[in-house]
């Protein structure tokens, strides 16, 4: 996976470069889609060779392709790799990694609840974050409502700077905290409006928890809260959320009008859960991957920080309901949503597959050009010369773009006044 990062960066996505000055907006709709594209495919070997599963109950995500904000709960490091599953139910785009985790590795999901597929809003997800892998699998569920391609995930700044798969993340706008509060407002405000300036359909994870669960975390987590004034029980399932990264998050994804829904969506796994990547290769496959889906309305959502961050400890006790649930069960509430899995399958199969193939054609010609002609051997070293040049002069590409938006739009409010002024 990491190789195909490498070459899209290198063979799709640096060459849109140009576009940061001529259109920044078709330069974030091609790089979100050549990452869109390269991702399906890891749902592929998830779900036809590992044989994993996955199960959406609750709300719709595909009514629109508007933009959105998910909380996740973070179950295990590996909850991002079953996110994209879930996504994939409902894009063509990031196909490649979708084919790895569904057509290879076997991997299923089943979604209840809330319909994603009646509009593509803009929204912000919230996961619970059960392992580090949960975002791989929130692909496979964005897939099947077509709109992976929308998907963009909170993540920490150390990941931006990894050769080929960092880099990539960052020219399709993923957004990178450094966990120093002074320096990740200004990120957070210079992201969303460069969101706002794309004028794109738009998903954003976020893990609310902040780190996957483990009994370190489960018991920091619970101490911690235990000294607060909210706190009503320990949780077992998930951990407790953190409030600030969010509360301002949301706030200003609100104040920017780039914001419709709050997708609340719960992971949780039948089976082996993975905790890290090499788990995958051991074996440790989850047979299904269930995910429950609450889609509220940004308009329903309290206005005042205090009241948002009640809401969301409301949201994290019903998770931690749902999920001892799930766990003794098997499934989330019976009485929600349940989607129809197989009429979803069999049309993203030639999908997934569809991009596999693609995309395994794209790293052989490539790589065949890059041992025969020099050069190739020439560009793709100025590639990764570029990029480091950037990580360490403008502290990366996507806050290289973000400032330089934020620049313009500084410098397009100052027109009006000028005119005023010279009359």
């Amino acid at each position: 996976m990491a190789i195909g990062a490498f070459f899209g960066l290198v063979f799709a996505q640096t060459p849109a470069v140009p576009l940061i000055f001529l259109n920044r907006r078709f330069y974030f709709r091609w790089c979100s889609f050549a990452m869109g594209y390269y991702l399906l495919m890891v749902t592929c070997l998830l779900e036809d060779l590992l044989g994993i599963k996955i199960i959406v109950t609750g709300d719709d995500l595909t009514k629109d392709k508007k933009r959105s904000l998910i909380i996740l709960n973070h179950r295990t490091r590996l909850d991002w790799m079953f996110i994209w599953m879930l996504h994939s139910r409902f894009e063509i785009l990031e196909q490649l990694k979708i084919c790895l985790l569904e057509d290879l590795l076997g991997i299923k999901i089943i979604v209840t609840g809330d319909d994603l597929t009646k509009d593509k809003k803009r929204s912000l997800i919230i996961l619970n974050h059960r392992t580090r892998l949960d975002w791989m699998f929130i692909w496979m569920l964005h897939s099947r409502f077509e709109i992976l391609e929308q998907l963009k995930i909170v993540l920490k700044a150390e990941l931006k700077r990894i050769p080929g798969p960092g880099w990539a993340m960052q020219h399709a706008a993923y957004l990178f905290l450094e966990r120093v509060w002074e320096k990740d407002q200004t990120t957070i405000q210079n992201i969303s409006g460069y969101y706002k300036s794309c004028q794109q359909p738009l998903s954003l994870l976020i893990f609310p928890e902040g780190t996957n669960l483990t009994s370190l975390s489960q018991k920091k987590s619970n101490e911690y809260a235990s000294k607060q004034t909210s706190y009503n029980q320990a949780y077992n399932y998930c951990l407790h959320p953190r409030l600030t990264g969010f509360k301002y998050l949301l706030k200003t994804m609100r104040e920017a009008d780039i914001l419709d829904t709050v997708d609340d969506i719960t992971i949780g796994y039948e089976g082996n859960i993975p905790e890290a990547e090499i788990d995958l290769l051991k074996g440790s496959i989850p047979k299904t991957v269930h995910f429950h889906v609450k889609r509220y309305n940004i308009k329903d959502l309290p206005e005042t920080d205090e009241e948002i961050g009640e809401w969301l400890q409301v949201c994290w006790e019903q998770k931690e309901n749902r999920l001892k649930e799930f766990y003794t069960n098997n499934q989330f509430d019976i009485q929600s949503k349940r989607f129809n899995n197989e009429q979803i399958e069999s049309k993203m199969r030639f999908k997934r597959r569809l991009a596999f193939i693609l995309w395994t054609l794209f790293i052989a010609f490539w790589t065949f050009c890059i041992f025969s002609f020099i050069k190739i051997k020439f560009y793709v070293l100025l590639v990764c010369l570029f990029h480091l040049i950037m990580d360490t002069f403008a502290n990366g590409i996507i806050d290289f773009v973000c400032q330089l938006d934020a620049n313009y739009r500084h410098h397009q409010l100052k027109q009006p006044t000028r005119a005023i002024k010279q009359d």
